[in-house]
């Protein structure tokens, strides 16, 4: 910091979020001073004291003697986060960045104490859009939700989402008491009425607490997110994976029939396109019961999606573990891309998609860009205020065996069968593939053998005789 002991602050983004935010460091910052902003459109207002553009963004900073940059763009995309960031990667200068949320956008919420450091996700997320927020927060005002597997990542999202939407009331339900007491914490630090929501510790496979609970609770909707998710680990326990995931989404669908409520979602996987893996056939087989259901009371839809980033496993958490404990990084390829969805978006789409009036759909969401993995390691070494080559190498290691340059979406014949809905960043699949047996024989048998654990290799042949394309 200079002599005056201020700090100083240069604005990326003229817009309404980056006025707001000079407004309330004005008001309530006395040790920071505004050295300008920086805007791509230089006309945004005469009255700005707008510096350049996003790639004089080095130049700018040295000569003002920049402290901080704020990214003050709640609607940018990750692309244009990571251009914002490969424009500084010689500096050391720490970037924050405004929340990317509802919040802010729709109510233009914007302080310089809710600032954060650059996140994985702030790297790679698409923004919300503030035109389907409102037609969204009609839909769900006032709306009671019961959601399984409440606690876990994309669980303990779409609770945030509907709560900031205006839901009355959320039935939190989960099996993990560890994940339960964290997302307690979260709510309670987001200020939200103990009132509006109710956490629940239970189990999916526990018939009579699901059915008192969403009895007595009456929800108008219920979000079905609990499953065994972890390929690897469901292939050794599929005893385990035809339980947790068939027996217990049997439960809470009839449970939500019996008790008339309005609309059920069902969280589903990619995994489930050609199945290879027990944890992709249990999942088919849930679709396959929920579309061979024909209620005229309960409205069921069915959202399917690949890898959300920052769920255990995933790329980026190791990077950050290689930054942290290595001081390098290991990239394949330069060339090699992935998809990547936040949880925070694929949340957004799938209650976006629930508040569309289909009915029985399979809704796909569109991953996005494929994005260059080295790219990102770049940027996530920057977001720490770390330099390449001085503080932390980057390795090119070459692509490991099977592994594609390249991933992969759909197959050709699904390609031709996604239709585009309202909503951008969903497609809804046309033909839906029917199961050639009688579904309800089919699930009770493998339940039945499930429970009496007649080893692996029996459960396993039953299934591949189902679906073929599994590997043994």
């Amino acid at each position: 910091m200079g002599m005056n002991d201020y700090k100083n602050i240069l604005i990326i983004g003229a817009g309404i979020a980056g006025r707001l935010l000079e407004k309330d460091i004005a008001k309530n910052q006395t040790k920071c001073k505004i050295v300008g902003f920086v805007d791509d459109e230089m006309e945004k207002s005469k009255r700005l004291n707008i510096l350049g553009d996003i790639d004089n963004l080095s130049k700018i900073n040295k000569i003002y003697k920049v402290d901080e940059m704020v990214i003050s763009i709640p609607s940018a995309s990750g692309s244009l986060v990571r251009r914002i960031v490969l424009n500084n990667l010689k500096n050391r200068v720490p970037i924050k960045i405004v929340p990317r949320e509802q919040k802010t956008i729709n109510y233009n919420y914007v302080k310089y104490e809710n600032l954060s450091d650059l996140s994985c996700e702030d790297l790679l997320g698409r923004p919300f859009e503030k035109s389907n927020t409102t037609s969204l927060a009609k839909f769900y005002q006032g709306k009671k939700i019961f959601i399984t597997g409440g606690a876990g990542s994309i669980g303990s999202e779409i609770v945030r989402q509907v709560l900031d939407l205006g839901a009355k009331k959320v039935i939190i339900y989960d099996n993990s008491e560890y994940l339960i007491f964290n997302l307690d914490q979260n709510l309670k630090e987001r200020e939200i009425s103990k009132k509006r929501y109710e956490l629940v510790i239970g189990n999916i496979l526990n018939h009579n607490k699901v059915d008192h609970i969403i009895r007595k609770e009456k929800p108008d909707m219920v979000f079905h997110a609990a499953a065994y998710k972890h390929v690897y680990l469901m292939e050794e326990n599929i005893d385990e994976a035809i339980r947790n995931n068939i027996l217990g989404t049997k439960n809470v669908v009839n449970s939500s029939i019996s008790n008339g409520v309005k609309h059920f979602v069902f969280i589903s996987t990619d995994k489930v396109v050609n199945p290879t893996s027990v944890m992709g056939a249990t999942k088919k087989l849930c679709e396959y019961y929920i579309k061979s259901l024909n209620n005229k009371k309960t409205k069921f839809s069915i959202v399917r999606f690949g890898n959300v980033m920052n769920s255990n496993g995933s790329v980026l958490p190791f990077f950050e573990r290689q930054i942290r404990e290595n001081r390098y990084v290991t990239v394949t390829h330069k060339k090699i891309q992935r998809f990547f969805m936040s949880i925070k978006e694929a949340a957004h789409l799938v209650v976006t998609s629930a508040s569309n009036d289909s009915r029985g759909d399979i809704n796909i969401l569109d991953m996005g860009e494929l994005i260059n993995i080295h790219e990102i390691a770049q940027c996530l070494i920057r977001s720490k205020n770390l330099i390449i080559g001085e503080d932390v190498e980057i390795k090119i290691i070459g692509l490991k065996k099977g592994e594609k340059l390249i991933e992969e979406l759909f197959t050709e014949s699904e390609k031709n069968n996604l239709i585009k809905t309202k909503t951008r960043g969903v497609f809804r699949l046309k033909n839906f593939e029917k199961c050639d047996r009688d579904i309800n024989h089919l699930l009770k048998d493998l339940v039945e053998i499930a429970s009496n654990f007649p080893g692996r290799k029996k459960i396993r042949n039953y299934l591949k005789d189902i679906f073929p394309t599994l590997k043994t």
